[in-house]
């Protein structure tokens, strides 16, 4: 049975196979294509269009609970190009 979960910009329900998962390490929120990475996580639609609403709702902070800036760099060049470096 595959887990349906919510994007946190558009919050449309989706399988956690057709969503992005993040998570937050040192203050930067990170890609985890795999689904690999313990700890507090957050779903995204791997689209540029769904990034940018979340950012300007602010939706990252929310999603894990932090008033800290959380930087989003390499999960915009994972976005844009496929890879975080």
């Amino acid at each position: 049975m595959i887990s349906t979960r919510s994007c946190i910009a558009c919050r449309s329900r989706e399988s956690s196979t057709a969503l992005l998962h993040l998570v937050v390490r040192s203050g930067e929120v990170l890609p985890d294509p795999l689904h690999t990475m313990g700890g507090r996580g957050a779903w995204l639609h791997p689209r540029r269009h769904c990034f940018d609403v979340a950012r300007q709702r602010r939706s990252f902070g929310r999603a894990f609970k932090t008033s800290e800036e959380l930087s989003t760099e390499r999960l915009e060049l994972y976005l844009d190009h496929g890879t975080m470096s």
